[in-house]
């Protein structure tokens, strides 16, 4: 008599509750991941546009760009700008709490800056 081979119901459970969790923890990280590329392509859009343009320009700029982009993470207010040598720089510096679970909850830290290059 042969022997019955393969993962018993116990076995079976554990290893669905891991890929539950593993979609779980995917399908609430993803957009945090989405929303980040996002803003870097909003401030490179708004860098090569508005290069060597002062602050209040810069943001208003970023402005159009969130309303385009949906972009709800941050705002303009959240962008450090500076002009060097005539260069437009813009950075930012946010975080994003992602809830889990209870009070399980993920924090990400993103950075991000962009120098223009050229003058306007």
């Amino acid at each position: 008599m042969r022997k019955q081979q393969g993962v018993s119901f116990v076995g079976f459970i554990i290893i669905a509750m891991a890929f539950i969790f593993a979609a779980l923890l995917v399908m609430k990280v993803f957009p945090a991941y989405v929303d980040y590329y996002s803003v870097k392509k909003a401030i490179d859009n708004v860098v090569r546009d508005e290069n060597g343009s002062d602050a209040p320009a810069v943001r208003s700029a970023f402005d159009k760009q969130i309303l385009i982009s949906n972009i709800q993470d941050i705002g303009a207010n959240d962008l450090r700008v500076q002009v060097i040598a005539g260069n437009t720089k813009v950075a930012v510096d946010y975080e994003k709490v992602v809830p889990l679970f209870g009070n399980v909850s993920l924090l990400f830290n993103f950075k991000y800056e962009k120098m223009g290059g050229g003058s306007k």
